[in-house]
């Protein structure tokens, strides 16, 4: 709960503020039942206008500066806890920015955004009740017993007795309701997870007609989850009657008692009715209270949640150690005895790896699938850390750059090509907010966007939808490669990027690339030979190892894993 006491502390003003106003409407409450039993007893019982007249105008003032005060307090109430919502939400989220890809599969995407949606809603909505209540249901609960006490220490009991028969049954369900209330957060992260997985893979789903399979799948999450609420409603259900026959039982006694008091001579009808009055104050507050206490479980649990995240120490973090000096005649990119290991994993994914590349040359990496192409361009990311050896731009090792430097040095297209909902021109000045037109139209030009942007008919301003599923996969390919290319950096990692194009258009593409970038390194991962025969140096991996590296002619002469995928794509 240490973020909770820490916006507390710097909300501090606004917060005694709040309490202020709401102990004012606790006052304010607490009064109107003895100024209840004046007006009975010293103006109607004995017909006594100018008293009845007096006492209403005092109810008149304290009703309205009650309800002013209750109102101010409950907008500020409200006001703190959407602070509180958003204080959470924009923690989560910076959070989200420093995790490495380990961290995400760890956690998973689904429950991150659980955490950042429902687990933030329900602590934002509880806190602000809480909050309400805190300074209140205390206040009133033990102002109403004394109150009660002076005018019949029996009447005092009974509403003892009452109060302590509520907070133990309360306290023996909100107790059970809590393990529950945990469970019932990770059943919907699973359900989150298979909404997520139905709809961005509805595809794949209808082509394989695994429609109804998938509505098993999903049916059976909601009915796990439905048991646990259905049981956590249960015990809810058997609270409320039992504070309504609680506070039933009360009301009968202590009428029974004012009744048999009043007949004695030794209370007043305006005095029963006061005590009825505190008893109902008394009551109301615990069941606020309660109906309050029931949503505290879930929001301990998602407080939990949101703090085991904002608790993670990020794996990847920027160096302190920044002594190295950028030398101009070390190679643009090297690596140097490289392996890497996922977590878990006895064997390494890139063994033992070393080569370099100098300003201006296009590398090109293949090999089959899962020998760790992509893994590299993670690594000079470093979307990973390296588990050995040493990666450097420059001569500088990149864990000496801060990661948002090393970033900006590299323009990235991954394998799958993503938009982000908006248009064109937003989605390409992701790579450099700062870019001018033209820069935004040579980047097109190279990529071979230009000409189908030109058709549209807003341009640039075209509207992209999420994902962009407005657009087919060769052209959001060369969106993602014009993004990229905005960026102006001194290494482009294509990851088989060309996939989606036709020959042609990868042709020209990459005759582009070479004649616009002569001092970029143009790292091009791919599965065609046709994309990777011109480049400068093909690195050929097999199983995480280098097993080739230099120009196409010689790895079809020198290198067997090279001539086993060349055969196999070409008549060789």
């Amino acid at each position: 709960m240490k973020y909770l006491k820490q916006f507390l502390k710097e909300k501090k003003g606004k917060v005694v503020l709040t309490l202020s106003l709401l102990l004012g409407q606790a006052i304010g409450t607490l009064l109107i039942p003895f100024l209840i039993a004046n007006i009975v007893d010293n103006g109607i019982l004995k017909g006594d206008i100018t008293e009845i007249l007096k006492i209403g105008g005092v109810m008149l003032v304290v009703i309205l500066i009650t309800t002013s005060v209750a109102t101010l307090g409950s907008y500020y109430s409200a006001d703190l806890a959407a602070g509180l919502g958003y204080e959470m939400r924009d923690k989560i989220f910076r959070k989200s920015q420093e995790l490495s890809i380990h961290n995400f599969d760890t956690i998973g995407i689904s429950s991150m955004i659980t955490r950042t949606t429902s687990d933030i809603s329900n602590l934002q909505q509880t806190f602000g009740l809480a909050l309400q209540l805190i300074i209140p249901a205390p206040f009133l609960i033990v102002s109403s017993i004394i109150m009660t006490s002076n005018i019949s220490k029996t009447l005092a009991v009974v509403l003892i007795v009452s109060i302590i028969i509520f907070i133990i049954l309360a306290w023996i369900i909100v107790k059970k309701s809590i393990f529950i209330s945990t469970r019932v957060q990770k059943k919907l992260d699973h359900i989150n997870q298979v909404i997520r997985e139905n709809i961005t893979g509805i595809r794949v789903i209808r082509a394989f007609g695994n429609e109804r399979y998938e509505e098993n799948r999903a049916g059976d999450s909601y009915k796990e989850y439905s048991i646990d609420m259905i049981k956590l409603n249960k015990l809810f259900a058997i609270l409320n009657p039992i504070i309504w026959l609680i506070i039933g039982l009360s009301m009968v006694v202590m009428l029974w008692f004012g009744g048999l008091f009043s007949m004695q001579g030794t209370m007043e009808i305006g005095q029963i009715t006061a005590v009825i009055e505190y008893a109902i104050i008394t009551l109301s507050y615990l069941i606020l209270a309660t109906s309050t206490s029931v949503t505290l479980p879930k929001m301990v649990s998602c407080f939990n949640r949101i703090e085991e995240v904002l608790e993670i120490t990020p794996e990847i973090q920027d160096s302190v150690t920044k002594d190295e000096v950028i030398n101009k005649e070390a190679p643009a990119l090297s690596f140097e005895n490289v392996s890497f290991y996922y977590h878990g994993a006895e064997e390494p994914v890139i063994k033992d790896l070393s080569f370099s590349c100098n300003e201006g040359e296009t590398i090109a990496i293949i090999g089959s699938t899962g020998s760790g192409k992509s893994t590299i361009a993670n690594l000079i990311l470093r979307l990973h850390d390296i588990s050995n050896g040493k990666i450097s731009i420059k001569g500088v090792n990149i864990k000496n750059f801060t990661q948002k430097d090393l970033r900006n040095k590299v323009g990235y297209v991954p394998q799958k090509a993503l938009l982000f909902s908006g248009t064109i021109e937003s989605n390409l000045r992701m790579g450099n907010e700062k870019a001018t037109i033209n820069e935004i139209k040579k980047a097109l030009n190279i990529s071979q966007s230009e000409a189908f942007v030109n058709k549209l008919s807003s341009g640039l301003e075209s509207s992209v939808s999420q994902g962009g599923s407005n657009f087919s996969g060769g052209q959001k390919q060369r969106l993602a490669i014009a993004r990229a290319l905005v960026r102006e950096a001194e290494i482009y990692i294509f990851d088989d990027s060309f996939s989606a194009l036709d020959l042609k258009t990868d042709l020209a593409l990459r005759k582009s690339l070479k004649e616009n970038m002569t001092k970029a390194v143009k790292l091009i991962i791919a599965q065609r030979v046709s994309t990777i025969m011109d480049a400068d140096k093909i690195l050929v991996l097999d199983e995480g190892e280098l097993v080739g590296f230099g120009k196409h002619e010689e790895l079809i002469e020198k290198c067997s894993v090279y001539q086993a995928i060349a055969k196999s794509q070409m008549n060789i």
